[in-house]
């Protein structure tokens, strides 16, 4: 279930973090979207102011800073260090950081108790604390209620905006979809944060329809104006892409989302989608889990990732590494709330291996975990007292389970029917429990009960026990089922002397579990492919001896483009290429044979001699001369231009690249396309600028286009932005070059990860204020990259530190 979220009211502008003196970074960093670097400068303001009334005021702005900004938890720790009596309004954002940590009761309760109280909050209106009151009543599951406080609010009010918003979500918790629709298409928001509110709700609305595609667009266009709306709108899109059976592009989301991040709202929900996404794709494990575990620069994130990384080792089947993972998350986190469900998976494990007395160690009752968590720990125990061999406490155990949580009692009762099964074998056909776990027909469960039952009858020689085996394996949605309960009945059959009836049975449970050898071979080859160039020799001979044995299979081409493709990265040009042409060839007309013969043109190209290239381009041109204008024609005429390029003939490269971007009919380049010849267009007016310094700014003009195009793809336009700064620069003007330099750093990498420019940036941007002589500046930029911990982080501190001891910068 996707959240609605208790939208945090932004502060008033004389509430902001405006600081003076050492604190001016604070307050740049938090108007550049840099909290983590604005809270510690506030904290070291707070640390050495000496006067108790500036340092409230810094605690203030901190504490507003932190809620804003979604960290709550660390607000709530910085409110706890402050007589709220000596500052009352810090009580208002303690009720709105207990909102935003998800503790509506302690929050209902402050709020309740500052609209009572008599005395005014300085900066504080009476709408913004029933605003704040509404919606923890909404977090409580009221949403009636909160409607009721949301008609108290006047319709004029200066946070009217939130009030609809707020209207509209209470709306969609009460199921009254139409109406919240009809709400969000006459409003009108103002603010950054209101329109991505809207935005948000609007998605939900979709999303809560069944309408997966339209929903997963509204999601990704909801504008990342607060750590809450763009986390939950990152959620939105990756369920929508699970939803539409497109888990992959589900997790490349959410892990390029978490990769920047360290502490944000909804990181749990996040990760936890992360995993199930892992569970059900074809992409199991994840690199990015032991990167962030091992990251001690990102503890909260580093939390969530070694606990999942732990539950997908032991998913994958890698006990060992699993539970010394589990093992060390208990260590290093004794009292976080993922602990117990960490002791769980450890416990399972143990059971699993046949490790009862280990389990048991580690399932005790715990009374002050919740009823739901007592239950599986009841459940766990049950479990292993039943592999330890003490039936009676097994049971004892699995009622308790039951009865702590009736979800759990369908579970306890099948496993009490087992322990009825092995201790006292006979009976299971009268079993109550065993009849009415059967009778509840809850799918696996009541069949693999059914089937204990029918194979208990068999061990009695009873006749109806065949006749129930062979209902289950005729009836049974369980694959797995269906083919234990016909191996039992052909084990049945041929102990009993009836050989042809075996024979049946096991011919038919092979038949329906048989391999696909062709198939299995064709899978070979692909898995053979690790992304390695090492990988080559294994995949051209795996290749070659599934054409050899399989030359009439349907899998034939792509199994020939997989082995020219290997020539090609191995360095046989020429083989590759007689491969790439032979499928052009056999499938001229097709779609597969364009891509073939744009491969073989690449081939040729690689041998980079005169001869070669004249074959490439003529290959090209077939390309482009055939079908309609779709992406793969104006692949070809890019690689038209580069290698006109090669030959020096850079004018005629240009007229292609024109060519190409003069084209506005339909199938034109796409955004990634039009950004790569754009970037070679003013790679070549910047080859012919060692010539003639007009083409430079003709290149800036050609980058500029790519940068000004919010459509274009971030790396290309950081590129452009960085080139350009390069030419601005050695042109001098150096206040043009650190604009482009300091936009690149600057723009937004919520949707790409973007890391080479993005840094190239910064430090190119630092060079320049140094040479500037513009010490401050050029420190502080330095600790910005520090601070995001990237690639390149310890390169930045080293800078840092010579740049302070050349020009004596060190702070008191």
């Amino acid at each position: 279930m996707l959240p609605l979220g208790a939208q945090v009211p932004a502060p008033s502008a004389k509430d902001a973090p405006i600081l003076s003196g050492d604190s001016d970074l604070a307050s740049k960093a938090a108007m550049e979207n840099l909290p983590q670097v604005s809270a510690a400068v506030l904290r070291v303001g707070i640390q050495e102011e000496k006067d108790a009334e500036k340092r409230r005021d810094l605690t203030r702005r901190l504490v507003i800073l932190l809620v804003t900004g979604g960290r709550f938890s660390e607000a709530l720790s910085v409110v706890s260090t402050v007589d709220l009596a000596a500052d009352p309004s810090l009580a208002y954002w303690k009720a709105v950081a207990l909102l935003g940590d998800g503790d509506y009761a302690a929050a209902k309760n402050s709020f309740e108790s500052l609209i009572n109280q008599k005395s005014p909050l300085p900066g504080i209106t009476q709408k913004q604390l029933l605003l704040g009151l509404a919606r923890a009543l909404r977090g409580s599951n009221d949403p009636g209620a909160a409607l009721e406080v949301l008609d108290r609010i006047s319709r004029e009010s200066a946070v009217s905006g939130e009030v609809v918003l707020e209207r509209g979500a209470d709306l969609l918790a009460l199921g009254r979809s139409e109406e919240c629709l009809r709400l969000l298409q006459s409003f009108s928001p103002t603010t950054p944060e209101n329109k991505a509110m809207a935005a948000y709700l609007k998605a939900l609305l979709a999303w809560h329809g069944g309408d997966w595609k339209t929903a997963r667009k509204l999601f990704a266009a909801v504008p990342a104006v607060t750590p809450w709306t763009d986390s939950a709108a990152t959620l939105g899109e990756a369920l929508c892409l699970s939803s539409s059976g497109k888990p992959e592009l589900g997790i490349d989301l959410l892990e390029k989302h978490l990769d920047h991040l360290d502490s944000a709202p909804l990181m749990e929900e996040q990760f936890r989608l992360l995993d199930q996404l892992h569970a059900s794709s074809a992409i199991p494990e994840s690199a990015f889990l032991k990167k962030w575990s091992e990251d001690a620069k990102h503890p909260v994130r580093g939390r969530l990732a070694a606990f999942y990384r732990a539950k997908g080792e032991l998913r994958l089947g890698h006990v060992d590494k699993a539970e010394i993972l589990l093992e060390s998350f208990l260590r290093n986190h004794p009292d976080d709330f993922l602990g117990e469900q960490a002791t769980l998976l450890l416990a399972s494990s143990k059971l699993q291996q046949g490790k009862p007395a280990e389990a048991l160690t580690l399932v005790e009752d715990r009374p002050s975990a919740t009823p739901a968590m007592r239950a599986k720990f009841a459940y766990l125990r049950g479990l292993a007292f039943f592999s330890a061999g003490k039936p009676r406490d097994s049971m004892a155990a699995l009622e308790s389970a039951a009865d702590l949580d009736p979800t759990l009692s369908k579970d306890a009762l099948f496993n009490k029917a087992v322990v009825i099964a092995t201790t006292d074998k006979g009976s299971l056909d009268v079993s109550k429990n065993a009849r009415s776990l059967v009778e509840l027909n809850e799918g696996s469960a009541s069949g693999e009960m059914n089937f204990q039952i029918a194979l208990d009858l068999v061990r009695r020689a009873d006749p109806s026990g065949l006749a129930l085996l062979s209902q289950v394996a005729e009836t049974s949605t369980d694959p797995a089922l269906k083919s234990r309960a016909r191996l039992a009945a052909a084990e049945w059959n041929m102990k009993s002397g009836k050989g042809d009836a075996a024979n049946r049975d096991l011919a038919k449970s092979i038949r329906e579990n048989s391999g696909e050898p062709e198939r299995e071979e064709y899978l070979e080859v692909f898995l053979k492919d690790t992304g390695r160039k090492s990988d080559a020799p294994g995949v051209i001979a795996a290749a070659r001896a599934f054409l050899s044995a399989h030359p009439e299979s349907r899998f034939v081409p792509e199994v020939r483009l997989k082995l020219a493709e290997a020539q090609l990265n191995s360095g046989d040009v020429q083989g590759a290429r007689v491969e790439f042409e032979q499928l052009a060839f056999s499938g001229a007309d097709t779609d597969f044979g364009r891509r073939a013969l744009f491969l073989a043109a690449q081939a040729a190209a690689r041998a980079m001699d005169p001869a070669s290239i004249d074959d490439s381009l003529m290959l090209l041109e077939r390309v482009s001369e055939t079908g309609s204008n779709d992406q793969l024609v104006w692949q070809a005429r890019l690689q038209q231009g580069a290698l006109k390029n090669a030959q020096n003939l850079p004018l005629e490269a240009l007229s292609i690249y024109d060519k190409i971007l003069s084209y506005n009919g339909e199938g034109g380049p796409d955004a990634e396309l039009r950004a790569a010849v754009l970037m070679a267009k003013a790679d070549t007016h910047h080859l012919l600028g060692a010539r003639d310094k007009a083409q430079e700014m003709q290149a800036v003009e050609a980058w500029r286009q790519i940068a000004d195009d919010p459509l274009m793809p971030l790396r290309w336009r950081n590129q452009a932005l960085c080139k350009s700064g390069i030419i601005l620069e050695k042109a001098g003007d150096g206040d043009a070059a650190l604009a482009a330099y300091y936009a690149a750093f600057r723009n937004p990498r919520t949707v790409e990860t973007e890391q080479l420019w993005h840094d190239k940036a910064a430090f190119e941007a630092a060079r320049l204020l140094e040479s500037r002589k513009q010490w401050n500046d050029a420190v502080n930029l330095y600790s910005r990259i520090m601070t995001e911990g990237g690639p390149r982080a310890s390169e930045a501190k080293a800078r840092l530190a010579k740049l302070r001891l050349e020009n004596f910068l060190w702070e008191n």
